[in-house]
Order: structure tokens, then sequence, then C-alpha cells
């Protein structure tokens, strides 16, 4: 019995391919769902997702019913003064995520600040939410 051996670059380029990815045809920009951790506090979520390479103006976050939506753009070009010799980031590139919210979320209070490709959306918890201790008399 013969076993087929994989280059050992086969094997590279399938284990550090990009996760999460899509593309619809060889010219549109792929899409990405970029990964996400949420915490919860006792006031507040926490989500922070990384968007590498998007700016403030690129970045669209919707709250509709119980769907919050963040939605990004990169575009890229080689710095002045060079030419791309290889390219694996492409120079564009699509972000979408949506998460199901609860009634919980104080909606009017959510506050998104994106740093150096870290996007951290806060989203407080309405006072129903709140957990509360009950005295007993």
């Amino acid at each position: 019995m013969t076993t087929a051996v994989m280059p050992f670059s086969h094997l590279m380029d399938s284990l550090f391919a990009p996760a999460a990815c899509s593309v619809r045809n060889e010219h549109a920009a792929p899409r990405f769902t970029p990964r996400a951790d949420i915490l919860e506090g006792e006031r507040d979520y926490i989500i922070r997702m990384d968007l590498p390479g998007v700016n403030r103006e690129d970045l669209e976050i919707e709250i509709d019913g119980e769907a919050l939506s963040v939605s990004a753009k990169r575009s890229d070009s080689a710095a002045e003064g060079y030419r791309l010799l290889r390219g694996e980031r492409g120079e564009k590139a699509n972000y979408r995520r949506t998460f199901q919210i609860g009634r919980g979320i104080d909606r009017e209070n959510v506050s998104a600040v994106l740093n150096d490709g870290l996007l951290v959306l806060t989203l407080p918890k309405n006072e129903t939410a709140v957990a509360r201790r009950v005295e007993v008399k």
C-alpha cells in the first residue's frame, strides 16, 4: 500500500490558512468574521474584537432590535516609495460580526472605543438586568 506524502510547505499552508474567511470572487475583498471575547461584569458586558488595520471612519456599529452588528472595511496600499513584492494580507478586507443581545441591555448607552486595531464595546445592563440582593426582614 502506498501513502501519498504531503510536502511540508502544503502542510504549513493548510495549518496557517486564514480562518473564518470567505471570498465571493477573485476581485472582491475577502470577508472575515473577527474573533471576539465577551466579558460580563456586575453592571455591564464588554465585547473585545480584533479589527487590524481598520480606521474609525471605516467602522459601523448598529443595533437593530436584538442584534448588534459590527461592520468594517480595511484598505491598504503599499507605503509611498515601496512596491509590494509579496502580499498575503491583501490590500482590502471586510469584517462583519453580529451578536444577539437581550432586552437587558441599555441600548442608549452602548459605547465603542477603537484603539490599535482593538474594538472595545461596552454594553451596560439596564436596571432590571442588574443583579441585586433582597433584604430579608
